[in-house]
Parts: structure tokens; sequence; C-alpha cells
């Protein structure tokens, strides 16, 4: 039995750090005030569109990896864009990631498809009308299920091992305890 729970501390041990993983440095974005003039003179696409979807990594090494917002584009200021955009940036905001949520419009200052912190993004408010893509987080949904699956393998096999090895009662049913009478009617005193 004691092997049994070894195993499964172990696999609970290895599925934390695989969930968890590993995290890099952090970094500290600082930004100058924004000037629409020096942003949009810096960009080669400047548009006001409704983020639709965030599609960010499942398994991150650093805030610096970059995630994906998929923007309809609404009005385009500078550049050339229509139906749908997509933006890199970093996932976190201390390495300058941009926080993009989904259903809300935004003026977006871009260059080469990357934004981020310091660009002049701006939110301008909800867009409820705007249906979004919205998928699963299919990385979400697989870990959970591995688990999950894990946890009823480990409950079986307790269940399974315990009805293969029944606890034993008392060695001889004909021994009574010390205050428990014998069939015979005596006391064991």
């Amino acid at each position: 039995m004691r092997r049994l729970w070894g195993h499964l501390a172990a696999l609970v041990v290895l599925t934390s750090v695989l969930v968890v993983g590993p995290s890099g440095a952090a970094c500290a974005c600082s930004c100058a005030e924004p000037d629409p003039v020096e942003n949009t003179a810096w960009a080669d696409l400047v548009f006001v569109g409704v983020v639709v979807d965030v599609d960010r990594p499942a398994f991150s090494m650093s805030s610096g990896d970059l995630m994906t917002a998929r923007l309809t584009v609404e009005q385009v200021r500078k550049g050339d864009a229509q139906g749908h955009v997509e933006v890199k940036t970093a996932i976190e905001g201390p390495s300058c990631g941009f926080d993009f949520v989904e259903g809300n419009r935004y003026l977006v200052y871009s260059r080469e498809g990357q934004t981020s912190l310091c660009s002049g993004n701006q939110l301008l408010g909800a867009a409820p009308e705007v249906e979004l893509e919205g998928d699963v987080p299919v990385a979400a949904l697989l870990g959970g299920g591995a688990v999950v699956l894990l946890a009823a393998f480990a409950l079986w096999w307790v269940l399974r091992r315990r009805s293969a090895h029944p606890a034993s009662g008392p060695a001889d049913a004909g021994t009574a305890g010390p205050d428990e009478a014998r069939p015979d009617g005596q006391d064991s005193a």
C-alpha cells in the first residue's frame, strides 16, 4: 500500500510541474506618456477593431511569449486592412504585453503585425453587438481530463486492492475480548 501511495504522490508532483510549468525571469515594462502623433508615425497600421478571439499559448516559458488577438476591423486610420486582423503581443504586462479582452473595442497601433503596452492602444469600450469566436481551451480540457482520469484510476486501484485483501477480524471468533461474554455464557475473566 505504501508503494501505491508513493507512486500516487510522484504522479501528483509530476502533474503539478507540468500544469504550472517553469517560469522565466520577469521584466518590468515602463512606457512614456502616449503620444498619438508619435504612435501613428511608428505604426504601419492604425485601426479601430473589436477583439473576437484571443489565442494564448497553452504552455508558456516566459512572460515575453506571444499571444495573438484577432480583431474585426471597423475603421482604418492608417494602412490597409479589412475583415479580420491578427495582432501579436507579449502575454503579460511586465514584458510590455497589451491585455486584449474579447468583446472590447480598441484603437490599435501595430507595426508588422505586433503591438505592445507602449504602442498607445486604447480601450474604447465594450462591443456587445459583435459576435465572438471564442474557442474551447483545449489544453485546459485535456489537463483537467487527465487529472480526473488519474484520480478515478487511483480510486479504482485502491478499492480493488481492498476487496482483494479484506480487513481480517479477530483471529479466533471463539475468543472474546475482555469485556465481552463468551458464547457459553461465561465471562472471559
